[in-house]
């Protein structure tokens, strides 16, 4: 009889063993975050600054185009940084 513990065992058991501790760990992260605790917050920063975004190209394209129409409409409105006017006091 072979050893229970052989490496074909543990070969088969290795997919479910991950989706196990990662399904743990979601539970876990989702009761920190309706809790509004910081490591759920910084969990969260941390994935999504390391995690690739398959459309970075797009995305900064989008952002320029629409600093683009924020500094037309600005220039149309008299030039003023922000999107509230100040008011002008009068004496």
């Amino acid at each position: 009889m072979k050893n229970i513990l052989s490496y074909d065992l543990y070969l088969a058991l290795a997919p479910w063993l991950v989706f196990a501790v990662l399904s743990i760990l979601a539970i876990i992260l989702m009761k920190f975050a309706k809790k509004r605790r910081g490591i759920a917050i910084a969990f969260a920063v941390f994935v999504q600054m390391f995690s690739p975004d398959p459309l970075v190209e797009k995305t900064i394209a989008m952002v320029v185009s629409e600093k683009r129409a924020i500094k037309k409409q600005q220039a149309e409105d008299g030039g003023e940084k922000g999107l509230i006017k100040k008011r002008v006091k009068k004496d």
